[in-house]
């Protein structure tokens, strides 16, 4: 609670956030910032990397809530993400799409969505509830969970 108000006293989540990236985390005040931040994340649930490039402010409607946000992952402008949301990097070595992903602006990412290695997200797509993107998506695109499998009861 005092954190989320300290936070509040500084301009928001997303003004504190881009002071802490325009300035030295290495002084003792911005180290004190630092972890501020770290910890209020942590009390939502969410990592949200300080090397993470962001052209705005993002949506999120319920909060940065679960949201992880990996180190190096670009998002653009307008970006809608909701919670329980992950944008991380591929880590394994000599993988084809090791890195992070680039997300385009105005893209709708639902809530539990997965967009995980080196991957583009073009402008204007919609990414569904539950989905897990592995691949590049094209501009104006939707891509969405696997479609349930349903079984009939046996009798």
């Amino acid at each position: 609670m005092l954190l989320a108000a300290w936070v509040r006293m500084n301009g928001g989540l997303w003004t504190f956030r881009a002071r802490l990236v325009g300035r030295n985390r290495r002084t003792p005040w911005g180290r004190l910032q630092t972890a501020i931040y770290k910890r209020y994340l942590e009390q939502l649930g969410g990592y949200i990397s300080l090397l993470a490039e962001f052209a705005d402010e993002p949506r999120f409607p319920h909060k940065p809530a679960g949201v992880f946000i990996a180190p190096y992952a670009r998002i653009g402008s307008r970006a809608v993400i909701y919670q329980h949301v992950t944008i991380g990097k591929n880590d394994f070595p000599g993988h084809p799409r090791a890195g992070a992903p680039t997300i385009g602006d105005d893209v709708y990412i639902g809530a539990g969505a997965k967009i995980i290695g080196r991957i583009t997200i073009g402008d204007g797509a919609r990414i569904g509830a539950g989905a897990v993107i592995v691949k590049d998506v094209p501009a104006g695109a939707t891509a969405t969970a696997a479609e349930a499998v349903i079984r009939e009861p046996r009798a």
